[in-house]
């Protein structure tokens, strides 16, 4: 269990944050310490149960708004509820107050999969992934699964989220870029001689004419379309593609991304912008 007292300051932070967007979106303002429990519930692998016994009984739950312990079922009703947006605006402006200036020089993009929990989820769908190194048993690298895909974008400095967007698992990794471009261009400041970081899914001359009219060099492997090995580039930037893997990483083994227990596209946005949160309050 993480020592949640050595984050009180920021989550103290992003309650004051979520508070604003909680009205914004029409909510009373003491709704927002939902918005920061179910981050402190990923940070801790709790259940809705050991949630509420926690924010009943610890001081945090004081910190946050909880006067006493709550019926659980408290915070299945504000996931039915809620706007998956409340979550996703929050992560965002946590990120944003962090950076305010500060120029992002390294992108790394990718995304990483994300198992539906029932086959009867009427928003997955099917897509592919890669099967890891110690999972393969025979020449094959890609298998199939039936879920959703988080698709992000990292500074590869620090291996900050800073886009990120959840989608059936149909989608493609090139399909998202312009988004995830875009936000980070409407949101964040690129520094000069700033590099784009991708593996050879996002290999397309049109990637690249964008990214060269946004002044942004080009870090793309290049595919090798079936017929030979992929090519990766020699700019030694390259190496800090890892920067995301990492951050999917530390989002499935720390905070529970992979634990997903919830039917629906918003439930499973909610699941995994508190995730961003509780990663944001524990890295940041």
């Amino acid at each position: 269990m993480v020592e949640i007292e050595n984050l009180t300051n920021k989550i103290v932070e992003v309650k004051a944050i979520a508070q604003v967007v909680v009205q914004n979106f029409g909510h009373l303002k003491k709704f927002a310490k939902h918005v920061v429990a179910f981050a402190i519930k990923q940070i801790n692998g709790f259940t809705d149960v050991e949630l509420a016994r926690f924010v009943g009984k610890e001081d945090i739950g004081k910190l946050i708004g909880y006067e006493k312990e709550p019926n659980p079922t408290v915070f299945s009703k504000f996931r039915e509820r809620a706007e998956p947006e409340i979550f996703e605006f929050v992560a965002n402006v946590t990120l944003w107050l962090e950076y305010k200036d500060r120029p992002i020089k390294l992108i790394a993009q990718d995304s990483t999969s994300i198992d539906a929990y029932s086959e009867d989820d009427p928003d997955a769908d099917w897509g592919k992934r890669t099967i890891p190194k110690k999972r393969q048993v025979t020449d094959e690298s890609v298998e199939s699964f039936f879920g959703y895909k988080l698709h992000a974008g990292v500074d590869a400095d620090t291996d900050n989220p800073i886009a990120f967007f959840i989608r059936p698992a149909n989608r493609h990794d090139k399909k998202l870029f312009g988004a995830i471009l875009t936000h980070i261009k409407e949101n964040f400041r690129i520094g000069h001689k700033a590099k784009y970081i991708a593996d050879s899914a996002l290999d397309s001359f049109d990637v690249r004419r964008e990214l060269r009219y946004s002044d942004i060099k080009d870090l793309i492997a290049i595919n090798g379309r079936g017929h030979r090995e992929s090519e990766i580039p020699k700019d030694p930037d390259y190496g800090k593609r890892w920067s995301i893997e990492r951050f999917f990483s530390r989002l499935k083994e720390v905070f529970g991304l992979g634990k997903n227990r919830f039917i629906g596209i918003r439930k499973v946005m909610i699941h995994v912008y508190s995730c961003i949160i509780a990663y944001s309050i524990s890295y940041l």
